[in-house]
């Protein structure tokens, strides 16, 4: 038989059992203390002394049960001792106990077993583990900021409590912090919010439920040991609650993009005029791959096409047979809350011809170009979560060749009636470095596209960036601070001249330097957001992607 004697907690959370199993012969019972690392565990919360009786043992045949002693409690890494003490009595000064077995968690404690005699203490150490650290709640759920709370305890007859607020009004419920500070452990506390961008709020702690025993190992306190905004640490977020009270920190909401997406490539593929067979040498994304960049937080795509592939000829008419397979995807991509950016992928051609170099040929390219984008215009006129990509990296045109191209397409969007938002590329592959150099007419993207004009104000200026050495993308990054250096030009340009940037590509492999390069981008145009207005990020032109958003903390 085996009976269960259950103690109070060792100290007060239910984190890991410690079972000791006893025997007695003895009729009459035995009388004893067990002490866990010097303190008294009890089974009635006042009393510590134990008493374990012989169930059915008899003084003729001495035969006795198992008794399982239960002591719940946290025992971190390092040396434990547990110390079991007979106490006499008048009728047997001289009690005796069997120690059987010890396990910690299931996991049995080797060489303990014993028979104790008399009034001399037995004692035997194990080795604890570190509690594990319970899992946190989200405090709000929803809102696209997200504040972390990485929250420890020192424990003492229970877990620290603690509720939060946000500028004076309590968030959520009443939350228990598990991670032992003194183990170097925390535990993070999702606050999900929406702050607006440059605003300032306070994140308020109130430790609810302070004791003190009289020591610092009898003493239950609160920390947080740090917070971050959005993966960045928040300064002076360090906070160590010793009483009950609240204590608190600022944070400023930086600078937020408007959009933030990937591009989608494979419709420029096969680029050869009218060459290619759909779903072999070319396509536009599927349902479920535009549902999946949507599930990962993006709300924007950027879709290349090839104009003379979307058009039925060189006068600009529209192909009914392309535009079957175009349609569907943006009407999908926009009903599930996903911008689309046409994105006109043929570096400054058409059907062939260079635009805008002012011989016969480009002339009349010009203008088929213009009648195309008029017409394409015209099919997407009542779908305003379309954007207008008027053209990818252009580089056979001088700035100022290029510049009169794009006005030209402007205005002729705009004569159909379409309203939406025209994205602007430069010249010389469109490239944030190359943003102040000169043509061989002496122009720059700098300047000759300062003089475009959009009668409906919805224009941004389209530039890509690379941090890899050539700046084409074409290689891992070899520096973490490339790409920053080469967007702070045109960003400074952006600033003086009161016009929107939009960053159309960027990207890399997985490699350690080349990820942090490209988080160094993106966090500088977010930092920047009053003239970046967004980002696509390339897929990977070599082995190796960078995810454009990595979930660094779970939620549970």
């Amino acid at each position: 038989m085996t009976a269960v004697l259950e103690l109070d907690e060792y100290q007060s959370y239910d984190q890991a059992t410690l079972v000791l199993n006893l025997e007695t012969n003895l009729v009459a019972g035995v009388d004893f203390l067990v002490l866990v690392d010097g303190k008294a565990v009890s089974s009635s919360g006042t009393d510590s002394r134990q008493e374990l009786v012989s169930m059915g043992a008899s003084r003729f045949t001495h035969r006795s049960q198992i008794t399982e002693l239960v002591i719940r409690g946290a025992y971190p890494p390092g040396t434990h001792n547990v110390s079991i003490e007979l106490l006499p009595s008048k009728i047997d000064p001289n009690p005796e106990l069997t120690v059987v077995s010890a396990s910690l968690d299931g996991a049995a404690i080797a060489g303990v077993a014993a028979n104790v005699y008399g009034t001399t203490a037995y004692t035997f150490d194990f080795g604890g583990d570190p509690p594990p650290v319970a899992g946190a709640d989200t405090i709000v759920a929803g809102g696209p900021d997200q504040i972390i709370l990485f929250v420890a305890e020192d424990a003492y007859q229970g877990n620290a409590e603690f509720t939060v607020s946000v500028d004076g009004t309590q968030v959520g419920g009443t939350y228990t912090a598990t991670a032992i500070h003194s183990l170097g452990q925390s535990q993070e506390f999702i606050l999900d919010e929406n702050f607006a961008a440059g605003s300032t709020h306070q994140i308020s702690v109130d430790f609810l439920n302070d004791l003190y025993g009289g020591s610092a190992t009898e003493d239950r306190n609160l920390y947080v040991t740090q917070a971050e905004d959005n993966g960045t640490v928040i300064a002076g977020s360090s906070l160590t609650l010793l009483g009950d009270g609240s204590q608190s920190f600022d944070v400023t909401e930086p600078g937020k993009l408007t959009y933030v997406g990937v591009n989608e490539g494979m419709g420029p593929n096969a680029p050869q005029v009218g060459a290619g067979v759909y779903g072999t040498n070319w396509t536009y994304p599927t349902d479920a791959e535009l549902l999946y960049e949507k599930s990962q937080g993006m709300n924007i795509i950027r879709l290349g096409f090839l104009d003379d592939r979307v058009a039925a000829n060189a006068s600009g008419a529209l192909s009914a047979a392309d535009l079957a397979l175009l349609d569907p995807v943006v009407a999908y991509a926009t009903s599930i809350g996903l911008k689309v950016i046409l994105d006109d992928h043929e570096y400054g051609y058409w059907f062939g011809t260079e635009l805008g170099t002012g011989t016969a040929a480009s002339d009349t390219a010009d203008s088929e170009y213009d009648k195309f984008w008029a017409n394409l215009a015209s099919n997407f006129a009542d779908n305003p979560n379309v954007l207008f990509g008027l053209m990818n990296e252009p580089n056979v045109q001088t700035a100022a060749q290029w510049a009169g191209v794009a006005q030209g397409a402007i205005d002729s969007i705009r004569a159909t009636g379409a309203s939406q938002e025209i994205l602007v590329s430069g010249t010389n592959w469109d490239g944030a470095a190359s943003w102040y150099s000169t043509s061989s007419d002496g122009s720059s993207n700098a300047v000759a596209l300062l003089g475009i004009t959009d009668p409906d104000h919805n224009m941004a200026f389209e530039v890509h960036d690379y941090p890899d050495p050539s700046g084409g993308g074409t290689t891992a990054a070899t520096n973490t601070t490339t790409g920053v250096d080469r967007l702070q030009a045109v960003t400074q340009w952006a600033i003086t001249n009161h016009e929107t940037l939009f960053l159309g590509e960027t990207g890399g492999g997985t490699g350690t330097t080349s990820l942090e390069a490209i988080d160094n981008e993106l966090k500088y145009i977010t930092a920047n957001s009053d003239v970046w207005q967004g980002v696509t990020e390339q897929l990977p032109v070599y082995s190796g992607a960078h995810p454009a958003y990595r979930h660094r903390h779970h939620r549970v």
